[in-house]
């Protein structure tokens, strides 16, 4: 087994804005799956636990069917690196519009999420991909309604 170069800050923080440029635009799932562990991903989100890369496609398929016009904005990014892993801590902002059937309105969401990462290089890309991935609280904002 190769070694790997351990990550560097600024290659972890271009993973953690990329991944939220994508979010907010939509971008297909198969641009998010280079992002994400091949085998070993988690991510433990408010509503459920997803395990792998197929799982994600499903939750993100659901996803931008409910929201639309998101924006993530960053509150709070924490980087502690070693030898082998990126643990990070964030706070970001997620404002979203939803619409349920039969509302005569779409309704303005807005959260501030508190979340854990670990990021590891990946063996078959050598690329920084998200392993671990949890959602500890979102909390709304004041005046908005909660999920």
């Amino acid at each position: 087994m190769k070694t790997l170069t351990p990550l560097t800050e600024s290659e972890v923080k271009r993973l953690v804005d990329d991944w939220y440029l994508k979010l907010d635009v939509h971008a297909p799932s198969e641009e998010f799956l280079p992002m994400l562990a091949t085998e070993t991903l988690e991510m433990q989100l408010p509503e459920t636990t997803l395990h792998g890369q197929d799982e994600f496609k499903t939750w993100y398929d659901r996803v931008i069917h409910t929201f639309f016009d998101e924006v993530h904005r960053m509150q709070a990014l924490d980087i502690k690196t070693t030898s082998e892993r990126a643990d990070i801590q964030l706070i970001v902002r997620w404002e979203a519009s939803r619409w349920q059937a039969p509302a005569s309105k779409s309704q303005r969401l807005a959260f501030d999420a508190a979340q854990r990462w670990v990021v590891k290089r990946s063996q078959l890309t050598q690329k920084p991909v998200i392993e671990t991935y949890i959602v500890d609280s979102l909390t709304p904002l004041e005046g908005f309604p909660s999920l």
